[in-house]
């Protein structure tokens, strides 16, 4: 007979509630799903934070306007002028003169005048309307209506019924005699003849008071500045054709040797003549190489945080100092200025000095030192209006 073998089975304990299972000491709690979201949240809000925080230390500036104060730069000096130069400061040249008389006529202008009292004039026409002829001898009177008195210059005869025209002069010197257009009396008639024999002017009378042109000191000044001036111009092109070489510069110096005139001051002419006789010194020189040293000595004056705006030689000014002909030296006196401006090295524009400043704050400090005339500042971003901190974000733009 057979015997079955009988294995035991094995009996496995079954958890059916959560309140019932027990924890492993040694394994970790569980972290919520909810606590990851907060911190990756938070993650993102510091790497935005850090981004916005680059992007505005990268972008944040300010730039500022300065529309800078001008001052004008100017150099003098005295340059010697020889025919062979031994110095940089010295200049190639030739020494000339000459010597030039004219006579010539002017008319007077007239700006100078006096007046004068003289005898007014007139003509008239006398009616005569009598059945007879009225004879009237030469200064006979007629009386204007604003009474003034009058007198025939010559005799005529008034025809019946007719009339002839006559002139008439004022019995007073003076403007009283220049009257409108009037009708006249004859006071020299009897009363009746008065009615009938009568005279009437139809233009006004004039002469009573005459302006006279008289030739002043000062137009005979002016007359020797003009003929001056046309004898200088003529001497001019007769030294610059008697220099040895072509230069590229000149300057002249005339003085007057004689002057004589045709009248004396006060005068009443129409006309004067004036003899004048100059004598023309030319210095010719090398206009570059002097250009070269007056440029170089306004540089010198130039203040420390300031430049130029523009050096234009062509505004250099020369004039004859002094000359020695028989040696070919002369001494030449020289000008030259220029407009200068605060330049970006100036320490009244250096950036660390407007760091946490406003807009309005840099204006009235540098319009108080005279640095500039305004002042405008542009902020970046917009919500910006003081000047950020890091100095290499401040532009200086200085117009």
């Amino acid at each position: 007979m057979t015997t079955k073998k009988i294995v035991p089975k094995k009996r496995v304990a079954v958890v059916t509630g959560g309140a019932n299972k027990k924890s492993d000491p040694h394994q970790p709690a569980a972290i919520p799903l909810i606590m990851y979201r907060r911190i990756a949240l938070t993650f993102i809000i510091l790497v935005v934070c850090a981004l916005l925080a680059v992007l505005y230390l990268s972008t944040v500036q300010a730039v500022i306007h300065v529309e800078s104060t001008q001052a004008q730069v100017t150099t003098e000096f005295v340059a010697n002028v020889f025919a062979t130069p031994t110095r940089e400061t010295d200049v190639h040249g030739q020494v000339l003169s000459g010597s030039l008389g004219k006579t010539q006529s002017f008319t007077s202008t007239g700006t100078s005048s006096k007046t004068i009292e003289d005898i007014a004039t007139g003509t008239v026409t006398i009616y005569n309307n009598l059945s007879f002829t009225q004879a009237l001898v030469a200064t006979t009177r007629l009386l204007s209506q604003e009474g003034v008195l009058f007198r025939l210059k010559s005799a005529v005869i008034v025809p019946s019924g007719g009339s002839v025209e006559a002139q008439v002069y004022a019995d007073q010197p003076g403007a009283s005699g220049d009257i409108k257009p009037t009708r006249f009396t004859i006071p020299g008639l009897s009363r009746v003849r008065r009615e009938s024999v009568y005279a009437q002017s139809s233009e006004a009378f004039t002469g009573g008071v005459s302006t006279i042109a008289i030739v002043s000191q000062e137009e005979m000044d002016a007359a020797v500045l003009t003929l001056q001036e046309t004898l200088l111009n003529d001497a001019k092109e007769m030294l610059v054709a008697e220099a040895d070489e072509t230069f590229s510069g000149a300057s002249y110096d005339s003085e007057i040797v004689e002057q004589t005139f045709s009248i004396e001051p006060g005068t009443e002419v129409k006309a004067f003549d004036l003899t004048l006789t100059i004598k023309v010194t030319a210095v010719f020189y090398d206009k570059q190489a002097l250009e070269k040293i007056a440029i170089a000595k306004l540089y010198e004056g130039l203040g420390q945080g300031q430049e130029f705006v523009q050096v234009d030689p062509g505004t250099m000014v020369v004039a004859v100092d002094g000359v020695n002909q028989e040696r070919q030296e002369a001494n030449i006196h020289v000008t030259l200025s220029a407009p200068a401006i605060t330049s970006q090295t100036s320490e009244a524009l250096h950036v660390a000095r407007f760091v946490g400043m406003t807009e309005e704050e840099i204006r009235d400090l540098l319009l108080a030192e005279g640095v500039a005339t305004d002042v405008q500042v542009d902020f970046f971003p917009f919500w910006v209006h003081t000047v950020p901190r890091l100095k290499d974000h401040i532009y200086i733009d200085i117009r």
